[in-house]
C-alpha cells in the first residue's frame, strides 16, 4: 500500500490550495465578501463532486481501456512537468498585459473548479492512486479521504484568500509557487523513469 503521506504530497501538488488561492484572489478583487464565500463554497462543490467521479467512476474506464498504473504513471509524469515548466517559466518571462475577456457564466464551474481546483495533471494523480486502490477498499477509503481533505484545504484557503494574500504576499506566495513546481518536476522525472523501468522500456546502467 502507499503512504497516505506520498498520495497527500502528490495531490498536494496537482490539486491543492498552493495554486488555487492566488488564482481565487486574483479572480474575485473586485467582489463583496458574501459573492466570494459563494463562489467558494459552490467552486469547492463542484470539484468536490467532479473528483469523485474521476475516482470512483473514471477508474473503470482506464480499466476497460487496457491503461494500466504505470500508463497512467508516464502521463501524470509528462503532464507533471510539463505543468511545473509552465510555472517556472512565468519567472523568466515578462507578464503579458492582460486581455478583456466575456465574463463567465457559470464561474464556479469554469474557471475555478475546471481548470483552477482540478488541473490535467490532478486528473491523472486520481486516476492513478485510485486504479492502484483496485479491490482495496482500506487503500480506495484512503485516498477518497484526502482527496476530500485537499478540497477542504482549498475551501479554508479561498476563505483566507485575502487575509493569506495579505500576510504572505503576492512575492512570497510565488516563491513558494515556484519552490512546489521544482519539486514536481523532480517527482515527474521519477515518475517518468519508474514507469519506463516497469514498461521494460528503460534499464539503468549497473
Amino acid at each position: 500500500m502507499i503512504a497516505p503521506a506520498f498520495i497527500f504530497t502528490i495531490f498536494m501538488l496537482t490539486l491543492g490550495p498552493i495554486k488555487t488561492v492566488p488564482a481565487f484572489f486574483a479572480m474575485t478583487q473586485d467582489q463583496a465578501p458574501a459573492a466570494r464565500r459563494k463562489l467558494a463554497l459552490e467552486g469547492t462543490l463542484v470539484a468536490t463532486v467532479v473528483s469523485l467521479v474521476i475516482a470512483l467512476v473514471m477508474t473503470g474506464v482506464a480499466a476497460a481501456w487496457r491503461i494500466s498504473p504505470d500508463d497512467l504513471r508516464l502521463a501524470g509524469g509528462i503532464l507533471l512537468f510539463a505543468a511545473s515548466r509552465e510555472t517556472i517559466g512565468q519567472f523568466s518571462r515578462p507578464a503579458a498585459p492582460p486581455t478583456p475577456a466575456a465574463p463567465a457564466k457559470r464561474p464556479a464551474v469554469t474557471p475555478l473548479a475546471i481548470p483552477i481546483i482540478i488541473t490535467p495533471w490532478g486528473v491523472t494523480a486520481i486516476l492513478f492512486f485510485a486504479d492502484l486502490a483496485g479491490g482495496d477498499s482500506k487503500m480506495l477509503a484512503t485516498v477518497i479521504g484526502i482527496l476530500l481533505l485537499i478540497m477542504l484545504l482549498n475551501l479554508v484557503g479561498m476563505l483566507l484568500a485575502r487575509q493569506i494574500i495579505a500576510g504572505v504576499g503576492v512575492i512570497s506566495f510565488q516563491v513558494v509557487g515556484w519552490i512546489f513546481a521544482v519539486l514536481q518536476a523532480g517527482l515527474a522525472v521519477d515518475a517518468v523513469v519508474t514507469s519506463l523501468r516497469n514498461l521494460a522500456l528503460f534499464h539503468p546502467v549497473p
